[in-house]
């Protein structure tokens, strides 16, 4: 992904940084992490929409579903401390 298109989501897709952040480096089951967020609904739309840009990987092991940052994902966070957001 090219350093513009992750500053546009930088910038337009501010609550999608803030469940970037809380993935971090870990890898969380969905609900643990929306749990954490502390919004469900709202969240768990968030999470799919990171999925869909290609920011966070999901995977089903057994019944859960672990997400974890992809290396565009990484980026994003790392500009994000670059720039203080």
């Amino acid at each position: 992904m090219k350093q513009v298109e992750l500053l546009r989501i930088l910038i337009q897709e501010k609550a999608v940084v803030k469940l970037l952040k809380t993935i971090g480096s870990r890898e969380y089951p969905t609900r643990r992490l929306l749990k954490r967020l502390g919004a469900y609904g709202y969240g768990h739309k968030l999470l799919l929409r990171a999925e869909k840009k290609g920011l966070v990987e999901r995977t089903t092991v057994k019944n859960k579903i672990k997400n974890r940052l992809t290396p565009n994902g990484k980026k994003i966070l790392k500009l994000a401390k670059e720039i203080g957001v």
